[in-house]
């Protein structure tokens, strides 16, 4: 019986010791076959389990590799599948955000159309208004020009202006009257501290808004206007800002005086000689036509020099009052207008120089008595007395002058008017005395103001409430 024998049991130091055994020994060597065989395969499994043992973990660490590749292989797909879903994702949300801002877009757009197409409109109607403005302003210039020249004319802002309106367009050419508004604005030149005479270059009718907003604003305005009637001329009167304090601005336009047109035998001598014609007989047709033509407008500039005054005696102390001689060029008599004017004293900005200017026109028209009554209501409210006391005149005049309340504007005034009662020849010399002790200055200008600290502006002026005067 044949020993097989395993070529991988011969090699290597076992192998060499079991064929050693089997050529050296023989028969005797035969017990140690099997248990060397024996040794030999338990050698031979231990290796085979160890071989084993390391292909399985080879096995293992490569189906573990293999895992890991797969699972990494997988891992790449599935974040490149992520990528393309996140870029696609990006896309549409970029996609979806460029189109709300497309259509923000389009709306901005829209909007800025709709707003520009508001703008277009509220332009073209300003634009049309504007130049309706325009056509009706009363001056060529844009509106805002008389006003940037008033702020540049001393006192501007304080005097009246007066606004005489251009003659309208159906004013028949064959009128008396035309032409009497350029003739007014030379009359009234004669005034200078009592307006600021603009005539217009349209006719226009009061109150304008547009006037009295842009140029006019809290501005003292006189609005002259001189109409036809037939044969007669028509003075109408309007304003604003005239009256002190919060009372109502703006006065709407009224029919004042009517100059009717005069025959030559319908002139009286006082008229005639105002005017500066001879006295002597009835003017001629030609001669006629230019008296009523200067009476009109005269009668027209007294008619503003009234407005004026009234605002001045309101606004500024030691006003000189100027009506008196513009009713004497226009051959009126202020008979029927009251000595006051109309205007009444607790409004008066200087009450004892205003009291004297009425002392003045009672004089004219002979009341002796009350002119010198009221010289002496004159001085006693500068003295501070409640009793008026003509027969003390000297001695009221003394008080007053030491009072603080007299200036010189009234020191003046005081002889002017004490001088027109009476002869300076006829007067007490107590009074004569008295009126040379009181402040004495040069004569004022016409409308002249008195500084605002000179004493006779201040409430010191006004009497106790509930004292009567006169």
């Amino acid at each position: 019986m044949g020993l097989e024998i395993d070529a991988e049991m011969t090699a290597g130091p076992l192998g060499t010791m079991i064929t050693a055994a089997i050529v050296s020994g023989g028969g005797a060597a035969v017990p140690l076959v099997g248990p060397a065989l024996g040794v030999g395969r338990l050698v031979s499994d231990h290796l085979n389990r160890q071989r084993i043992a390391l292909l399985t973990e080879a096995v293992q660490k490569a189906a573990r590799r293999g895992a890991w590749l797969a699972g990494a292989g997988l891992a790449l797909q599935g974040v490149e599948i992520a990528l393309k879903f996140y870029e696609l994702a990006t896309y549409e949300k970029r996609l979806d955000q460029a189109v709300r801002a497309q259509q923000w877009l389009d709306a901005l757009r829209s909007a800025q159309e709709t707003a520009l197409a508001r703008l277009e409109h509220d332009f073209r109607l300003a634009e049309a208004r504007y130049e309706a403005v325009l056509a009706s302003y009363p001056f060529h210039a844009p509106p805002g020009t008389l006003a940037e020249e008033l702020l540049l004319t001393p006192g501007g802002r304080t005097r009246p202006v007066l606004l005489i309106p251009a003659d309208p367009p159906d004013v028949p050419a064959h009128s008396p009257w035309t032409g009497v508004r350029h003739r007014t604005v030379g009359e009234l030149r004669n005034y200078p501290g009592a307006l600021d005479v603009r005539a217009t270059d349209r006719a226009f009718e009061w109150p304008h808004a547009e006037l009295l907003r842009r140029d006019l604003d809290a501005v003292p305005a006189v609005y002259l206007q001189l109409g036809t009637t037939g044969y007669d001329l028509e003075v109408r009167l309007g304003g604003s800002a005239l009256l002190p304090g919060e009372i109502l601005s703006v006065l709407p336009a009224v029919t004042l005086q009517r100059v009717g047109y005069r025959e030559p035998w319908e002139w009286t001598a006082e008229e005639l000689t105002a005017l500066g014609a001879p006295a002597g007989g009835p003017p001629s047709p030609g001669r006629n036509a230019d008296l009523n033509f200067e009476r009109a407008a005269r009668v027209a500039a007294f008619t503003a020099v009234m407005a004026a005054d009234a605002h001045q005696l309101m606004h500024r102390p030691a006003y000189d009052e100027q009506v008196d001689a513009a009713a004497a060029r226009a051959g009126l008599t202020l008979a029927a207008w009251p000595p006051g004017l109309g205007v009444p004293l607790e409004l008066v900005a200087d009450p004892p120089y205003h009291l004297l200017h009425q002392a003045l026109r009672h004089q004219v028209r002979g009341d002796g008595e009350t002119a010198l009554f009221t010289v002496a209501a004159a001085a006693a409210w500068l003295a501070g007395e409640e009793t008026v006391r003509p027969n003390r005149l000297a001695d009221v005049l003394t008080r007053a002058a030491g009072s603080g309340r007299m200036t010189a504007a009234h020191g003046r005034k005081f002889r002017e008017v004490v001088a027109a009662l009476g002869t300076t020849a006829r007067l007490p010399a107590r009074l004569r005395r008295a009126l040379d002790a009181l402040p004495a200055q040069a004569p004022a200008a016409p409308g002249t103001p008195v500084p605002a600290d000179d004493p006779g502006d201040g409430l010191g002026l006004f009497p106790p409430a509930g004292r009567p005067l006169l």
